[in-house]
């Protein structure tokens, strides 16, 4: 090799050198930034002229991190129904509570078996007439924090519908950037890490189908084909209500939204196009699924109960007045009261609660049959109610099992990402001493060069 071309190569090496420090130095710079992805320098040998070309690339493997986002979308949706399952559980109260519909029947219960063993008692009828009010105002409580959920996972569904199409509108910006900085030779990474930032925020809304140009910039898709962002930007839509009750339903039989995306419903229950993961996904299924589902179990039960008595010709439970109807269940629970002629505060007769409703005079005091048709006509509704919030903590545990499960898989993923692209500040100062000593080397074959041509000038 000549002398000129050592001195070029050297001079390359000393080039090339300093773009791996800058790399280095930059990595070592942003190792707390949020959403940056380490650069590694390449250096390669350009065969045509001797030389070496060098190339700055983000390490980062797309098929690790689409899982990542994936495992991101299912523990977003699993979380909102964790917390949603465990909010309804505290509605029904649980088995040994004193509060709830389960404490307040179990009270009830026990009141009227007093009133049993003594009939006579003024005191006793008065307490079991208010046990029974306590009982209809937890079950009206309890259908009402039931819809407050659903009303609560409708507003959130809009306010996430909201942030979903936020990102998506910056995305679509910063494609054209990214487009811009390519065509024009402009390093593009930091906008890259800005674009994989929103696609990982994004993710927690809805599951995700990312394609990439050669640019940078990507398309965006949901995991059933619908275009969220490309050529065009399109907004979910969505309209919401302000409040849901238990007649609600949604379309097309009922008045409540179901998100649209380029004109294609996309609930969980929408078909082809329907999404199954993320927060949007998770709103939808506790609005229209989950939470109904609850509420028909509560509704049954306070028909059945209400029909019990009845069935006995003592309707003590009335639906707004009048006797409950087989073909009017929906929002029974929240609608339900006490006969007024039982009740003192409306007007009624406590004692009625021992001798019957349509009694004219008061009985004997010590008269207990009614009293004890009534404590077997409600003994099995102890664990029917059982049953029913058993259910419910069934469903709470499987939702905090699922969720735990995604949780693991996220992290597991996120670490396995991290581990690639993150910066390792030890790793990255080895480096910068390597490229120290690199440069030095290629110093001295400059100087030693110099020196060669400074004794051949003097011969």
């Amino acid at each position: 090799m000549s002398l000129s071309a050592t001195l070029a190569t050297a001079r390359t090496g000393m080039a090339a050198t300093g773009v791996r420090a800058q790399t280095a130095s930059s990595n070592i710079a942003n190792v707390s930034t949020p959403g940056y992805v380490r650069r590694d320098t390449s250096v390669s040998q350009n065969g045509a002229t001797g030389g070496v070309t060098t190339d700055v690339a983000r390490t980062q493997d797309r098929v690790l991190v689409q899982s990542r986002r994936d495992a991101q979308s299912q523990s977003a949706h699993s979380g909102v129904i964790q917390d949603a399952m465990q909010r309804a559980l505290s509605a029904f109260g649980e088995p040994g509570s004193s509060t709830g519909v389960f404490g307040t029947f179990t009270q009830f219960e026990n009141d009227l078996q007093t009133l049993r063993s003594t009939p006579e008692s003024g005191a006793a009828q008065a307490i079991a007439v208010d046990s029974l009010k306590d009982l209809t105002h937890a079950l009206t409580t309890a259908s009402q924090d039931l819809q407050t959920e659903r009303t609560r996972a409708d507003a959130n569904l809009s306010t996430d519908i909201d942030q979903a199409n936020e990102l998506a509108a910056d995305l679509f910006k910063l494609n054209n950037d990214i487009r811009t900085a390519s065509g024009a030779g402009r390093n593009t990474a930091p906008l890259l890490d800005q674009r994989d930032q929103i696609l990982d925020k994004l993710s927690a809304y809805l599951p995700l189908n990312v394609t990439y140009e050669n640019t940078g910039a990507v398309a965006v898709r949901t995991d059933s084909g619908l275009t969220l962002v490309g050529v065009t930007l399109n907004e979910i839509e969505f309209s919401p209500a302000n409040r849901v009750g238990p007649l609600d339903s949604p379309e097309p039989v009922g008045r409540l939204s179901i998100p649209t995306l380029n004109g294609q419903p996309i609930g969980p229950n929408s078909g082809g196009h329907g999404i199954t993961e993320g927060r949007i996904a998770a709103h939808l299924t506790l609005r229209d699924t989950d939470i109904p589902r609850q509420s028909a179990a509560l509704d049954d039960f306070a028909y059945d109960l209400a029909s019990a008595f009845q069935a006995v010709g003592e309707p003590l439970l009335l639906d707004a007045g009048a006797a409950v109807d087989i073909n009017n269940k929906v929002g029974l629970s929240e609608r339900l009261s006490v006969n007024p002629l039982v009740d003192p505060s409306r007007g009624g007769d406590a004692t009625r609660l021992r001798d019957g409703l349509a009694t004219a005079t008061q009985g004997a005091p010590s008269e207990d049959g009614l009293l004890t048709q009534l404590v077997d006509t409600i003994a099995p509704f102890s664990d029917r109610l059982g049953n029913v919030i058993s259910d419910v903590s069934s469903e709470v545990y499987r939702a905090e099992r699922i969720h735990t499960g995604n949780l693991a898989r996220e992290t597991t993923l996120f670490d396995a990402d991290a581990e690639l692209s993150a910066v390792d500040l030890d790793n990255e100062l080895q480096s910068l001493l390597a490229i120290e000593q690199a440069y030095s080397a290629n110093a001295r074959v400059i100087q030693t060069v110099s020196d060669i041509f400074d004794i051949l000038a003097r011969l």
